[in-house]
């Protein structure tokens, strides 16, 4: 099942047509197209649940009044800019809030190698933060701060853990992959030591976490709540 999520503001009914099922044919990213000012009001109501947006340069007015809303609603997660080359006229100065330009033709291998770059600078960067349940998860800085400033700190394990089920966007993730991913494949490392961890990181982020909400248990995995 497709798990991270893109928004594609276009008003091109062929481009929203096509590419939303392309990718999500083999490819770990799923797309919701929306025309210009539906695509505004998506990003204002899903701040921070959509990984990158994709604006389409070749149908719409110059992006640049995007900016702040990109900034406010993306916190600074990647946006595309499809159609619009960088030439002699129109030379490779981005809008604000714009990560990079693609050219139209979109090639859907260029694209995905493009998303996951960017995504994976973001999630590096010390201001990058993930809402995950009532938290702000920071990956870099292994740290999820809830309401009234509540401050937990994650180990190395912990924090690549929920960042690897965060990107299978709700998907079971089995504890063999789970394992592979963060621990790499070690003859050392058993499932036993997986599921240490997962009960240590219950205790500190589920409020009950006999009766999780946000870390779960599910088709011999583990995934994340909404």
């Amino acid at each position: 099942m497709p798990g991270r999520k893109l928004l594609l503001v276009t008003t091109d009914a062929a481009l929203a047509a096509l590419l939303p099922p392309q990718l999500a044919q083999g490819t770990d990213f799923s797309a919701e197209a929306a025309a210009p000012e539906a695509g505004q009001l998506r990003l204002a109501e899903a701040a921070g649940r959509i990984d990158a947006t994709l604006l389409d340069a070749a149908v719409m007015p110059g992006p640049s009044h995007w900016g702040p809303l990109l900034r406010e609603a993306g916190g600074g997660r990647p946006v595309l800019l499809l159609g619009q080359a960088a030439t002699e006229e129109a030379p490779h100065v981005l809008p604000p809030g714009i990560s990079e330009r693609v050219p139209r033709p979109v090639r859907l291998p260029d694209l995905v190698a493009r998303l996951h770059a960017l995504l994976a600078a973001f999630e590096a960067s010390p201001d990058a933060a993930i809402p995950l349940g009532g938290y702000a998860f920071h990956p870099a800085g292994k740290l999820m701060l809830g309401p009234g400033g509540k401050r937990i700190r994650l180990t190395e394990k912990e924090a690549a853990i929920l960042l690897y089920l965060h990107r299978a966007g709700g998907r079971a993730v089995p504890r063999a992959e789970l394992l592979g991913e963060v621990w790499g494949y070690s003859s050392a490392v058993t499932t036993h030591t997986l599921e240490t961890h997962i009960y240590r990181l219950r205790r500190k982020i589920e409020p009950e976490p006999q009766a999780a909400k946000l870390l779960l248990t599910d088709e011999g995995g583990y995934r994340l709540g909404a």
